[in-house]
Formats: C-alpha cells, sequence, structure tokens
C-alpha cells in the first residue's frame, strides 16, 4: 500500500482548511497556492472531498471551501479513503480478492497488517494533525 501523492495533496488540503477560524473559507487558488499544489489538481481534489462531504463549498463571488464536520470528526481514514480507496495492503485483502483463504499461507498475516493500518489511521483525527 502507498499513500498516492494526490492523497498526500487531500491531508495538506485538509490541514490548511483545519486551521481556518470558525466561519472562515478559503478558495481554491489560495489553497493551490499555500499548499504548493497545482491549481487543476488542487480543484480535482476538492471536488472529491466536497461529493464525500469532508469538505463544504460556497458557491459566488466570495465563495470558497471550509470543513464539512469538525477537524476531531475526520481521520486519515476518511481521507486516504476518499482518494485512494479502500486500505489494502496487497490483492490478497483487496475488495477484488481471488485468494483462496483456506489455502493461502499469507493471508491471516496480511489481513493483520490490514488490520493494523486501518486501525491506526482510524485513531488519527484531523485535529491531531494541526
Amino acid at each position: 500500500m502507498r499513500i498516492t501523492q494526490e492523497c498526500d495533496y487531500a491531508i495538506r488540503i485538509m490541514v490548511a482548511l483545519a486551521g481556518l477560524e470558525n466561519g472562515k473559507i478559503l478558495d481554491a487558488s489560495a489553497i493551490s497556492s499555500e499548499q504548493n499544489i497545482p491549481s487543476r489538481f488542487a480543484v480535482k481534489i476538492l471536488r472529491k472531498l466536497v461529493l464525500s462531504k469532508l469538505v463544504s463549498s460556497k458557491k459566488g463571488a466570495n465563495g470558497g471551501y471550509m470543513l464539512g464536520r469538525s477537524a476531531n470528526q475526520i481521520t486519515l481514514l476518511n481521507i486516504v479513503e476518499t482518494i485512494d480507496g479502500p486500505i489494502a495492503v496487497n490483492r490478497c485483502v483487496g475488495s477484488d480478492s481471488s485468494c483462496n483463504t483456506a489455502a493461502c499461507s499469507v493471508h491471516k498475516i496480511m489481513l493483520d497488517i490490514n488490520s493494523h493500518i486501518t486501525e491506526k489511521l482510524q485513531s488519527i483525527t484531523l485535529k491531531d494533525l494541526c
């Protein structure tokens, strides 16, 4: 499993939004500039974060983005799965696995590793990162 650059950028965007004072918003251009993310890529990521309701958007001349819920209610797992999909350390534990678990000697250990990673990501909130 590898966290993609897109996911890394998403985490940085979420940290930037978490640092805003209550009621404040940031537009995509400011986010892109502050976080050194290519503008088009930032917009693409923000779209995914809005669809998942991790981020809210306000349209119009004074529009922008803010967290969709409080920083202590958003975990790293929420962000990673929004961008990169479900955690799977290998094909054996992925949702599209064709692994024969009875015959697979590594399935149990991979499942255990997958579980530990998922639990760790779930235990870290956006507030913890700020």
